[in-house]
């Protein structure tokens, strides 16, 4: 029984052996998992020159007074405003000329002690439609012309301790000027065409307002309350001529 258990041993053995160099050369089963690509990191956006449709921008406005009795009324020769502009690429020929219109407000407000020892305040809001032309020379410089008019109104008040003298006259303007636009390369925020492209939008212009004459004729009420001015005669304090040469820079962005 014992040789029949050790010759039993020794053909198992035999038999496993010339197996081993079989399982050694099989082919190594797949990796379980494939490896996972390293993280792709997004890159700087990206440039380009397409041109924008929409720009939002700050401005500053600043006008010459030429007349006596235009300096009168503000207290000073030179006069600077701030305001807002919306401007809008409605048109454009053969991408190198380009039609535009914008809508700009403008505030002013100039404060001075008159000859009367009275402290005088004037205040102009201005609400403006303009038409431009541009043409673009360089893809970063276009020279334009513009044509504007518009609407508002204008504020005056004389006063002490105790009293106000006020009114407000509506008033209407047309200008006529020429300026630059200078931009920078447009900027896509993000990797998609979801992402607007931005540019930085600057114009500096020069011309000429024409304006309806301002007549006031100053109420009075007791400490500025909104009761009704007391029964007096409105004072006339005469016209004022609205025509002046202006400086108008804005900055912002392009859409």
């Amino acid at each position: 029984m014992t040789t029949i258990r050790h010759a039993f041993l020794i053909l198992s053995t035999a038999a496993f052996v010339p197996a081993l160099p079989a399982a050694a050369d099989s082919p190594a089963e797949p990796a379980a998992q494939a490896a996972i690509p390293a993280a792709i990191e997004p890159g700087p956006p990206s440039r380009s020159w397409e041109p924008f449709r929409f720009s939002l921008s700050a401005e500053v406005q600043t006008a010459w007074m030429l007349q006596d009795d235009a300096r009168r009324l503000w207290g000073k020769r030179s006069l600077a405003g701030a305001g807002l502009s919306l401007a809008y690429d409605a048109i454009d020929f053969g991408g190198k000329t380009t039609l535009g219109l914008d809508l700009s407000w403008l505030s002013t407000t100039a404060s001075t002690t008159n000859s009367l020892d009275l402290t005088q305040k004037t205040s102009t809001q201005v609400f403006d439609l303009g038409l431009s032309l541009r043409y673009e020379v360089f893809r970063w410089l276009s020279p334009y012309a513009r044509v504007a008019g518009g609407m508002g109104w204008t504020s005056l008040s004389m006063g002490s301790s105790g009293l106000d003298l006020h009114d407000r006259v509506l008033l209407y303007q047309g200008s006529a000027g020429a300026g630059l636009l200078v931009r920078s390369p447009s900027v896509r925020i993000g990797h998609t065409r979801r992402w607007p492209s931005l540019a930085i939008v600057g114009r500096v212009e020069g011309g000429y307002i024409m304006g309806n004459a301002t007549s006031f004729s100053l109420k009075s009420s007791l400490n500025g309350s909104n009761q009704d001015p007391i029964p007096l005669e409105p004072v006339s304090v005469g016209q004022a001529a609205r025509r002046f040469p202006y400086l108008r820079i804005t900055i912002g962005v392009g859409f």
